[in-house]
């Protein structure tokens, strides 16, 4: 089964090293690995990386404590002007895809995996490199 699982070298990750520059290492380690999750087929744990490195932003901007859920800290991160408006639809998919790979039951897929690690760097980079 090992041999089976190795034959094929796995995809290039969605991010690299040169987009993550500029942003703490903690977050940028996340979001490599979500992208090496991605590249071997780990879908969910590449979107829980990629909803982790967010959450670490959220954090980094005192997202007040009343912001419960992952939607309430990144609206109030839009509402606030920390995430610049044009990033609202990378947000509104962390939101979806991080919600769904913590709490849902089912498998997520190659394309929404995708898609979370790569608004989860947008959402990073809107944040904490704004400009770049």
């Amino acid at each position: 089964m090992l041999a089976a699982m190795t034959d094929s070298p796995p995809e290039q990750p969605p991010i690299t090293r040169e987009e993550t520059a500029g942003l703490p290492a903690a977050i940028a380690a996340d979001l490599l690995e979500a992208g090496a999750c991605l590249a071997f087929g780990a879908h969910r744990a590449a979107a829980l990386l990629g909803r982790r490195a967010v959450e670490q932003v959220v954090v980094m901007r005192r997202v007040p404590l009343e912001m419960k859920t992952l939607h309430q800290k990144l609206v109030w991160l839009l509402q606030a002007g920390h995430l610049p408006r044009n990033l609202a639809g990378h947000a509104r998919t962390v939101g979806d895809v991080g919600t769904a790979a913590a709490h849902g039951g089912e498998a997520l897929s190659r394309v929404e995996a995708h898609a979370m690690v790569v608004s989860s760097l947008a959402v990073a980079r809107g944040v904490l490199a704004p400009g770049d």
